[in-house]
């Protein structure tokens, strides 16, 4: 991963060189927006009816580089940041067995590239734009079950919403990122279905400097 942001870095600054580009560091900290939800399951292996429930995540936390392009009344912004976040389930039941129950954390560590195109009124900024997920690793403790699989692409895909504020070579931000895939697609049972749409869209507030 390291050395995946410095290429990524590099990069940018040759932009930069070649066009009206600044880039710098930038920093994030935010939040899972998903609420705690049961999870139904169709039983498909065993047939066996057990408890799954989402019950809260960790702090989303990103370190990596912005690079933005001021054009008037109109910008560019983009980004390579390195992402971690947990994610929790309550489990109970599983395989007919009644006293099982735990709470299992997925530790997910992903490459996050958005892409903001927006308007601009003095300092403050609102802007839309993709967002591609790289999946480096999942650290999951359901690992240690038998009929535990990972289901993760290896990219995943969302869309953004921002708003922002500039002044000098600092940048702050607040982003709500909307993804397409599901909390529970990157990983099964067996082959039991889980019938669970929300996402693990996540909203997050950053800071960055450019120069």
């Amino acid at each position: 991963m390291k050395h995946f942001i410095l290429t990524i870095a590099a990069l940018f600054m040759s932009v930069a060189i070649h066009a009206q580009w600044k880039i710098g560091p930038k920093a994030s900290v935010g939040y899972i927006a998903q609420k705690t939800a049961p999870i139904q399951v169709v039983p498909m292996s065993d047939y066996y009816v057990y408890d799954f429930e989402y019950v809260g995540s960790s702090p989303v936390k990103s370190f990596g580089f912005m690079a933005v392009n001021d054009m008037g009344p109109v910008f560019l912004q983009a980004e390579v940041l390195a992402t971690t976040y947990s994610m929790e389930f309550f489990l109970n039941g599983y395989g007919g067995h009644t006293d099982n129950a735990q709470v299992y954390k997925q530790t997910h560590y992903i490459i996050e590239v958005p892409f903001n195109a927006g308007v601009k009124f003095k300092n403050t900024k609102l802007g839309l734009g993709p967002v591609l997920d790289i999946n480096v690793d999942t650290d999951s403790e359901f690992s240690a079950m038998e009929d535990y699989r990972e289901t993760a692409k290896s990219m995943d895909f969302g869309f953004q919403a921002m708003t922002g504020y500039s002044t000098g070579l600092f940048h702050f931000d607040v982003k709500y990122v909307y993804k397409f895939s599901s909390i529970v697609d990157g990983f099964a049972f067996g082959y039991d279905e889980m019938k669970y749409k929300k996402s693990a869209n996540r909203l997050t507030f950053s800071v960055g400097m450019t120069f």
